[in-house]
């Protein structure tokens, strides 16, 4: 299967996160979705002209990176998405809150600092504060009693949060949130975390400068 991404992707570190988890084998194929030929091109394979996207063998399309990483729990342990009904429904949210609330916001702040200052949008800057400071504020307190995001094991939740803490470093930083930063050490300590930080870094010096990546 084919995997179309760009390795400074937050939403494709996810799920890279979860292959090398997995140890499952695909192709890895970027888009460089900034370059409007390639972008055009990539269209064809998925109109929206969003990655992540896994095509699978026989030509079937999986956008979306928390509905590809169901799709891996599916061929391959370790599962992801584990435990009862109410276990998994629990990751569901925690992936969501991560993706919706923590990656975006911090991916808003990047955005908006790369403009010059007279054309931020400062009130888009304020809500992604308060919406960092308010799951800073959720995950000190979780993490206060558990090493990762549901529990004792490492699931799809923690593949969401890694990226984002990953760029919160420097534009949001949680060195104050002891447990927040206990977490993030154990993050970092997996191999399949360090694999796919190791591949970003270059595009990330590249982009958003070198402490970025630091």
């Amino acid at each position: 299967m084919k995997f179309y991404y760009h390795p400074i992707s937050s939403y494709c570190q996810k799920v890279m996160i979860a292959f090398y988890e997995k140890d499952v084998e695909f192709e890895p194929e970027i888009v460089a979705l900034m370059d409007p030929e390639e972008r055009e091109k990539y269209r064809e394979i998925y109109p929206m002209g969003k990655v992540p996207a896994l095509v699978l063998d026989d030509d079937r399309l999986i956008p979306e990176s928390s509905i590809i990483i169901e799709y891996l729990d599916g061929i391959a342990e370790p599962k992801l998405i584990f435990g009862d009904a109410d276990q998994r429904r629990k990751i569901r949210f925690k992936d969501r809150m991560y993706d919706l609330y923590l990656n975006e916001s911090v991916s808003t702040l990047i955005f908006q600092e790369m403009k010059p200052e007279s054309e931020r949008d400062q009130e888009r800057i304020d809500t992604a504060k308060f919406r960092i400071d308010t799951m800073y504020g959720f995950m000190e307190h979780e993490f206060a009693n558990q090493p990762y995001s549901n529990g004792e094991t490492f699931g799809m939740a923690d593949c969401a949060a890694t990226p984002a803490l990953y760029y919160a470093r420097h534009k949001a930083p949680f060195d104050k949130h002891k447990h927040i930063s206990a977490y993030w050490d154990r993050l970092a300590s997996r191999p399949s975390v360090q694999r796919v930080m190791t591949e970003a870094e270059p595009y990330v010096k590249a982009i958003l400068g070198q402490d970025a990546a630091a």
